[in-house]
């Protein structure tokens, strides 16, 4: 069995989940040691790889921010001392906070070929229904494509929500109909606003105003709605106005401190959109907001009178 272990992506809720993985695979619940490559000296993990205890008891030392394995190091660590253990009885799992390993380096390689490698990548909506796939492959769930197709346009992104979601599915029924999975599924908020964002732009009353009940069904109050939309049409203008400036996606990213695939999704969106357009319509919503916090109108009534008065103005 496999003693070293490699992760590596920066989706928290991934990392989160191969450690459970290799936690149980290994039957270990408590004996777990955490060092940060950062902040911690390699002399400390070495000494705790090194030191063999008289029970039988599995260990298992997790070092996080192993930048080391990457093309850009942030740390004092080397591998060669890795290496040198790359036989231990312990079990060792190195976390680098990086796309990929830079195995252009020799050590790394080589640490790497005596490895198990597990990326923990960030889902996007390709990848993302490969691993639904693959997650109800690994419960046994059985689904029509229709019911796969509902499903994975509303679970969202987040890989440790998705299992949780199906695991509970699949406790219910190992062949669940698309009713079933309506019942059950608890729908990612973040997923449905991105459409909501494209049917407020589209001016698609009875679309957006579909989606806004979806979230009262969340007990999801009017007001966080509106914020909730608002700022995607805030960060989609800010993408605008710096695409106007003639800057390019990644400088996109790192001015907004923004993902780098959420920046490009919203690039796309504002080629549709002037500057101008987007201010227009955060204005919209602003004075909605407005009217509701004063009370001037009820809520639920107020935001259905908003989409109506969105189509009647259509274009």
């Amino acid at each position: 069995m496999d003693m070293i272990y490699i992760l590596y992506g920066k989706d928290k809720s991934m990392v989160s989940m191969k450690l459970e993985a290799i936690k149980k695979r290994h039957h270990i619940q408590e004996n777990v040691n955490i060092y940060d490559a950062q902040a911690d000296e390699i002399s400390n993990v070495l000494e705790d790889l090194d030191a063999y205890s008289i029970f039988d008891d599995d260990k298992m030392i997790i070092v996080n921010n192993c930048t080391f394995l990457s093309s850009k190091n942030t740390t004092n660590y080397e591998v060669d001392p890795f290496l040198v253990r790359k036989d231990t009885d312990m079990i060792l799992v190195l976390v680098c906070p990086s796309d990929k390993l830079d195995t252009r380096k020799k050590k790394v390689k080589e640490i790497s070929g005596c490895a198990t490698l597990y990326s923990c990548l960030a889902l996007d909506e390709k990848s993302q229904k490969f691993y639904v796939q693959d997650k109800l492959k690994e419960y046994g769930v059985k689904v029509d494509f229709k019911t796969l197709d509902w499903m994975t346009s509303r679970m969202g992104l987040d890989p440790m929500c998705i299992q949780n979601e199906i695991e509970k599915i699949s406790i219910y029924s190992k062949h669940p109909t698309l009713e079933d999975v309506q019942n059950l599924l608890v729908v990612e908020p973040m997923n449905d606003i991105f459409k909501m964002v494209d049917a407020f732009f589209s001016q698609n009353g009875i679309l957006l105003l579909a989606y806004y009940r979806n979230f009262r069904k969340l007990n999801m109050q009017p007001v966080a709605i509106v914020a909730l939309l608002a700022s995607q049409i805030r960060f989609l203008f800010q993408v605008r106005v710096l695409m106007d400036e003639g800057k390019a996606q990644a400088t996109i990213a790192q001015e907004l401190k923004a993902n780098p695939y959420r920046v490009k999704l919203n690039m796309q969106k504002a080629m549709r959109f002037s500057s101008e357009a987007l201010l227009y319509n955060l204005s919209l919503l602003a004075d909605f907001d407005q009217q509701m916090k004063m009370g001037k109108i009820d809520k639920d009534d107020g935001f259905e009178y908003f989409c109506l008065n969105l189509m009647m103005n259509k274009d």
